[in-house]
């Protein structure tokens, strides 16, 4: 009995700890339930709309909710769930030709549903698909 205390005791010291270690911004993290960034892409709205149903359909926990199109520009509605707790965080894209049209710019932000800190995976969130979004679509 007092080994198999010993034993969850130390599973549950284990996964605090790793989730500790995952906190970028403590200033932030306890914080912030919420990210936003806006990135610049050299291809077509049309192009990156494909990666990107491709990379999310490709990603676990990742899913697509709703997709809208006006003016060119194109909104996704996608979430993304947490593995162990299965929190639910919104992100939101907006796909939008540049001035010039032949490039894109991408408004984003991720959003938790609950809580007041979000240990920093919203920022997590954006850099994971911006980094699948700008990886080349022959590598995917």
């Amino acid at each position: 009995m007092l080994g198999t205390l010993a034993v969850a005791i130390t599973i549950v010291l284990v996964i605090i700890v790793a989730g500790l270690m995952r906190i970028d911004n403590w200033s932030r993290d306890f914080t912030e339930n919420s990210a936003a960034i806006d990135a610049d892409f050299p291809d077509s709205v049309v192009l990156l709309d494909s990666r990107l149903q491709r990379w999310v359909a490709a990603t676990p926990r990742w899913e697509v909710q709703s997709k809208t199109e006006s003016d060119g520009a194109i909104e996704y509605k996608i979430t993304r769930t947490t593995p162990l707790f299965r929190f639910v965080d919104d992100i939101h894209v907006k796909l939008v030709p540049d001035d010039g049209g032949e490039g894109t710019r991408m408004n984003a932000s991720s959003q938790s549903r609950v809580g007041k800190g979000d240990l920093g995976q919203n920022p997590r969130n954006l850099a994971q698909l911006l980094e699948g979004l700008r990886t080349p679509d022959d590598a995917n």
